[in-house]
């Protein structure tokens, strides 16, 4: 009897060891993978950058990137950015669509019908109380059209800038169209609509804070905020030189500022003015194969001096600057250094 209490007792500690061998062998191996992992991300980081950098580089021989940097992005610079590139977005971007948005792709593949995922995600919030919806930054009204047909007993109100032709587009007699600027709304009365959306237009605001309580005044209390646009995921203390210097130049080429554009500032106006159940979704993988489709030709612009410097002559400055854009945005879309693309969706809290 005492001879097989020695033989368990050994046994069970021969056990406990193996466990702990076997334990510390995951361990390591676990270690082993996740520091190759980490060497990989790192090695796949650094190639990014240095494409990065090579493509700034060769821009930097067409274009006076000093230049670009401290043009102007006000209303008047913003306004003919999207006049001389109407065409541009028209011929290239949307195939005659009338689109001047990303398209969000759910398979990796681009479809026309992406144009129209953010409208629709915008429909999916107009219940039977909704009366009057604002489009913010309307363009060519792409949105607030698709909308306005699904809905006809909706009043849908498109706000664009002046000086585009804007009041020209024809729409269903269901949307109004006024000229106008986000950042100041007095010309709508308080707590007017049910909605407000802007689809990659708040973007081109510098005090981002001042348009959200311009957005809160016009919006009714429980009333929906619903924005797609460009961010930066992080603050320019924790970004490197080249990631700010890559931020700034991809957004003057498409005349948005450089100022304001951190996602967690967002949040932040969003919670100041009172507004609650804040959702930022990143979408930034579902725009991938739209950045892939501007990737192209701006790819060709680059790398054919001949055809660059013909288009130069011969189109608008703020056309050309878009293959800037298309260039670099594969790169600066990463999600977690540079950009990101973000849905934003907050309500307006009913007891201000």
């Amino acid at each position: 009897m005492k001879f097989v209490k020695l033989f368990a007792k050994a046994f069970a500690i021969k056990i406990i060891y193996a466990h702990a061998f076997i334990l510390a062998y995951l361990c390591g191996v676990g270690g082993f993978f996740a520091g190759q992992h980490d060497k990989i991300t790192s090695s796949m980081q650094a190639e990014k950058e240095r494409e990065l950098f090579r493509r700034i580089e060769i821009i930097s021989k067409y274009y006076d990137l000093e230049a670009l940097l401290s043009d102007k992005t006000d209303q008047e610079a913003v306004a003919k950015y999207y006049c001389s590139s109407d065409f541009f977005y028209n011929l290239i971007h949307s195939k005659g669509g009338g689109n001047i948005h990303m398209g969000l792709s759910d398979d990796g593949q681009f479809h026309k019908s992406d144009f129209l995922k953010q409208a629709q995600f915008v429909g999916s919030h107009i219940g039977g109380s909704t009366k009057r919806v604002l489009e913010i930054g309307a363009g060519r009204v792409a949105n607030s059209k698709y909308l306005a047909k699904q809905h006809p007993d909706i009043s849908f109100t498109a706000l664009d800038l002046p000086n585009r032709n804007f009041l020209k587009n024809k729409v269903p007699g269901n949307i109004s169209l006024v000229e106008g600027d986000f950042n100041d709304l007095s010309v709508f009365p308080e707590d007017h609509f049910d909605i407000v959306f802007g689809v990659e237009t708040v973007c081109h605001g510098s005090d981002k804070e001042h348009i959200i309580g311009e957005i809160a005044r016009v919006l009714k209390p429980g009333g929906k905020l619903i924005l797609f646009d460009v961010y930066e995921p992080k603050v320019h203390d924790k970004m490197t030189e080249l990631e700010i210097r890559a931020s700034a130049i991809t957004l003057a080429a498409m005349r948005v500022t450089a100022e304001d554009q951190c996602i967690a500032d967002m949040k932040r106006y969003l919670k100041k003015h009172q507004f609650s159940q804040i959702e930022i979704t990143d979408l930034t993988e579902a725009i991938k194969p739209s950045l892939y489709r501007l990737e192209r030709p701006s790819e060709f612009y680059f790398s054919h001096r001949r055809v660059l410097e013909i288009l130069k002559k011969v189109l608008p400055y703020d056309a050309t600057i878009n293959g800037i854009a298309g260039w670099l945005m594969p790169l600066t879309f990463d999600g977690e250094n540079i950009h990101q693309y973000n849905r934003v969706v907050a309500t307006k809290r009913s007891d201000r």
